[in-house]
């Protein structure tokens, strides 16, 4: 087993967190998420470390890229593992601590975050197995469960205030900007 990458820039080392083995979808291994990986040696790491499938050598958390994330946010100590992919950042919550986000002081980066990402047009979901969350500058947004063939789409309700949806990614609504898609 080995301790993982280590990031340059951030100092940080995976170690044996895995918290991503558990709370992540990787179909090479055929884990469900929610659940541990077939290959996690819970606490050790990964038991094929050296053959392991390439979206798994390819992925770093935030927690491990951000140099400037404090320790509080270690995956194995917070249950949360944050993905940014660019046009969004994504809290993936263990369901085993469900409401762990909303402790401080999680939530209230979260909610800081989320400020920051719309004044970037990017947004922030928590994301608690199947249930997406959106976290809007002024309030959170509980899509429910968003099916792996929907997509989130945030902006301003006809209000002024800013509003989220889920729809299916074939909508030709999308082709559009979504804009005709009604925001809750």
């Amino acid at each position: 087993m080995s301790e993982g990458p280590v990031n340059p820039v951030a100092g940080r080392a995976c170690g044996s967190c895995t918290m991503c083995c558990k709370l992540l979808i990787v179909p090479e291994t055929e884990s469900p998420a929610g659940e541990w990986c077939q290959h996690c040696h819970v606490g050790q790491g990964c038991r094929i470390y050296a053959d392991r499938p390439q979206r798994c050598r390819d992925f770093q958390c935030g927690w491990l890229v951000w140099g400037k994330v404090p320790e509080h946010w270690f995956p194995a100590k917070s249950r949360i593992v944050v993905v940014s992919d660019g046009s969004r950042i994504t809290f993936t919550i263990d369901p085993a601590s469900p409401a762990r986000w909303r402790d401080q002081p999680w939530f209230g980066e979260v909610k800081a975050m989320a400020v920051m990402a719309f004044a970037e047009q990017r947004q922030v979901l928590v994301r608690i197995g199947r249930k997406v969350i959106v976290m809007l500058p002024d309030r959170d947004c509980d899509l429910g469960v968003v099916a792996d063939d929907e997509v989130v789409l945030t902006g301003l309700r006809p209000d002024g205030s800013w509003g989220a949806a889920k729809v299916h990614q074939d909508d030709p609504r999308l082709a559009l900007g979504g804009a005709s898609v009604p925001l809750v």
